[in-house]
């Protein structure tokens, strides 16, 4: 098999057990561990496949340090190690297909990038949910008038669509949710947000402002490509001040690139009415495994975990798990392709909320690694 996928693993405060594990399980192929040591101390990985990037980042949650320790993780790869194709993944992330299947898929070369984004500006929906975070500083008055209006435009019950392994809020289908007035209102300011009416920002018809899921895979051009623009391009200095950077700055990078982009090689476990992905159980095996992506999230954080324990067998081609074989329902499943459908069904499982959406927390991957 061959060594030239190297994989970049972001650690910070999870087990030793895990991270050894996730590492062993993708040997013989090269993996690059960025372990922040101000949350937990090294989890020295002595395995042959594992090498630890230098001088590691202090990381947070959605914070301008977690995008830098990405970066370094790929400009270390760039400079020691020889490969085609590297791929991002977290201690929580499980190889669910045999890695000769992702080898085989990456060779195939009909992608440059293998990333789950959409662009902010699609239409009133997705502005309405990520505006907020893509125009305008993080902690400002503005930014927290704005993140405010949202709960006037999406009401107290909003439907949760989940696509593009992110969680998407959406007006309820029977047209209720709040006054008309307050919701336009909403719309407008946001509008002008995105307008620079309200704070300049590098956005415009050359450069779209995108969304997404940070897991991305990318051929070694494209990695280039990420470590060039964070050095020389000023456009990038804007996302410094953003609320959860990396999930708008890598994927506006990626989705302006012009290089050829195809769906993520994760599936993302269903989330929860707070935004959060479930963690994997033995029921959900079996969803996860039938869209045919090669990695999924967000496994327990226990290394003796039974969901674990299924999914590396599955990773070493030794059968498929077990569990509960219930029917597949693509509403439980990030990234399938009706996605329409999946809204709907969401719209009708999700519990009664008794409080305004500008409450709610409304991101993809509320998760403790970040």
């Amino acid at each position: 098999m061959s060594n030239r996928i190297v994989f970049g693993l972001m650690s910070s405060y999870e087990s030793p057990d895990c991270v050894r594990q996730l590492v062993d399980a993708l040997s013989p192929f090269r993996v690059l561990v960025h372990h922040d040591t101000s949350k937990r101390p090294d989890p020295c990985i002595n395995l042959p496949n594992a090498r630890s990037v230098p001088d590691p980042a202090l990381t947070g949650w959605g914070s301008w340090g977690f995008s830098q320790a990405i970066l370094r993780t790929l400009t270390y790869a760039l400079e020691q190690h020889d490969f085609d194709y590297f791929q991002l993944l977290s201690p929580s992330c499980l190889p669910i297909r045999p890695l000769a299947d992702f080898q085989a898929h990456v060779n195939r070369n009909d992608a440059d990038i293998h990333a789950d984004l959409m662009p902010v500006d699609a239409d009133d929906t997705m502005l309405m949910n990520f505006g907020y975070r893509t125009y305008l500083a993080g902690r400002t008055l503005r930014f927290r008038v704005l993140r405010r209006v949202r709960g006037w435009y999406f009401g107290d019950h909003p439907a949760l669509l989940q696509t593009h392994s992110l969680s998407v809020l959406r007006r309820p289908m029977d047209g209720t949710g709040g006054s008309v007035i307050a919701r336009q209102a909403g719309l407008a300011l946001t509008r002008m947000a995105a307008a620079s009416a309200l704070s300049a920002h590098p956005f415009g018809e050359g450069w779209r402002p995108m969304i997404g899921s940070t897991w991305f895979g990318a051929r070694r051009s494209v990695c280039e490509y990420l470590v060039d623009s964070a050095r020389n391009d000023r456009r990038i200095d804007h996302f410094r001040r953003l609320h959860i950077v990396d999930e708008s700055m890598f994927s506006t990078m990626l989705g302006n690139s012009g290089f050829r982009i195809r769906p993520s090689n994760h599936a993302v476990n269903a989330f929860d009415a707070q935004g959060h992905p479930r963690v994997i159980g033995a029921s959900d095996l079996h969803r996860l495994e039938s869209t045919g992506r090669f990695f999924a999230r967000k496994f327990s954080a226990h290394a003796n975990d039974p969901a674990r324990q299924w999914a590396l067998e599955a990773a070493q081609g030794s059968g498929r798990p077990d569990g509960d074989a219930a029917a597949f329902d693509p509403a439980h499943l990030v990234g399938h392709q009706n996605e329409d459908e999946q809204g709907n069904r969401q719209a009708h499982s999700q519990p009664e909320r008794t409080h305004g959406v500008s409450r709610l927390p409304l991101v993809a991957h509320h998760e403790e690694e970040r």
